[in-house]
């Protein structure tokens, strides 16, 4: 059934037919592609918890043996707590669709050792649907944001025993946030360097509201407590905190401040004797980053983080230390 709404088209004015159930629909005078949405309300799901107290502390166990954490954690870690809860997240579906346009530069030498740039045009269409999840309330020190699984049995009949985070976020900003990533994930995507132009229409098909089961167990080493998450659904662990062990850090300072040293030294020496300044230049670079990673690490291995903390210190070391030589920055 056709019906007309009271709605005119943002880009034109024209009046807008609607069909029932319909919410992607083009202007029939402009051609702009357009969303309607209606106020049925969002399709919330809650998967139910397939875990039990002794398999979630088992996965705790197991991840305690894994990197670099202390070496005695198994006999030294105190168990504290240990219980489900359920989380609320949004999960988008957004589609771009449309043209991204530009050019990359590609740099030669011609017969005469000149160098030149070109600029190579590009043109790039672009239609996917980008999928997103992120939580839908303050997780405080959990360390999760988004999903890793969304996939599950529904049932909601563990909400009458399991504590629920109530959702603090809205609808809508999920929405606008899920835009604004699909289209910078677009324009990644199209692989276009320098943009010119681009005309791209971003739609949200759909979004809905998740509860996902998580387990939180908090424990001691030594006088400080740590915590870990383990999902729910897959028994995966999903963050948590804890001790690093001395040894491992006093080997990678040596180890690394040796390597380093030695292989910047190295590039010196041999590009010294070259015309060639590749050698040199490299050879520190390289002695450089392995020192930066070894300070790191002798910084913040005292306490190992996984998971979505925005603490985290030991992802990714390099963007922390921010070298730049020569207009390079690793």
């Amino acid at each position: 059934m056709s019906l007309s709404v009271g709605l005119n088209c943002p880009a034109c004015g024209g009046a807008i037919k609607v069909n029932e159930g319909e919410h992607v629909l083009n202007c029939q005078y402009c051609g702009s592609t357009l969303w309607a949405e209606g106020d049925a309300g969002v399709l919330t799901v809650a998967y139910k918890n397939m875990q039990d107290r002794d398999g979630v502390l088992r996965a705790t166990e197991q991840w305690w043996r894994k990197g670099l954490k202390a070496r005695d954690l198994r006999k030294k870690g105190r168990l504290l707590e240990c219980y489900p809860i359920y989380l609320p997240f949004w999960s988008t579906v957004t589609r771009v669709a449309g043209w991204i346009c530009g050019y990359e530069e590609r740099t030669y030498q011609d017969r005469d050792g000149h160098s030149h740039t070109e600029r190579i045009p590009k043109e790039e269409m672009v239609l996917n649907d980008y999928n997103y999840t992120n939580i839908a309330c303050d997780p405080g020190d959990l360390g999760i944001k988004r999903l890793r699984n969304i996939g599950g049995e529904a049932s909601f009949a563990d909400f009458e025993s399991i504590p629920t985070f109530e959702s603090t976020t809205s609808k809508d900003d999920s929405v606008n946030g899920s835009k604004e990533k699909a289209l910078q994930d677009a324009r990644r995507d199209a692989g276009v360097p320098h943009v010119t132009f681009e005309k791209v229409t971003i739609i949200p098909k759909s979004i809905s509201q998740i509860y996902y089961p998580v387990w939180v167990v908090r424990y001691s080493y030594g006088e400080r407590m740590y915590m870990a998450t383990v999902d729910g659904v897959t028994g995966n662990v999903l963050s948590g905190r804890a001790p690093g062990d001395p040894l491992y850090q006093s080997l990678a300072v040596t180890g690394g401040t040796s390597l380093g040293g030695l292989i910047a030294a190295a590039g010196l020496i041999v590009g010294a004797g070259s015309d060639d300044g590749t050698i040199m230049f490299g050879g520190v670079i390289v002695g450089l980053v392995i020192l930066g990673v070894t300070y790191m690490f002798f910084r913040h291995g005292s306490e190992i983080i996984e998971g979505d903390f925005e603490d985290k210190k030991m992802k990714n070391p390099l963007k922390d230390i921010g070298i730049e030589l020569g207009g390079l920055r690793i």
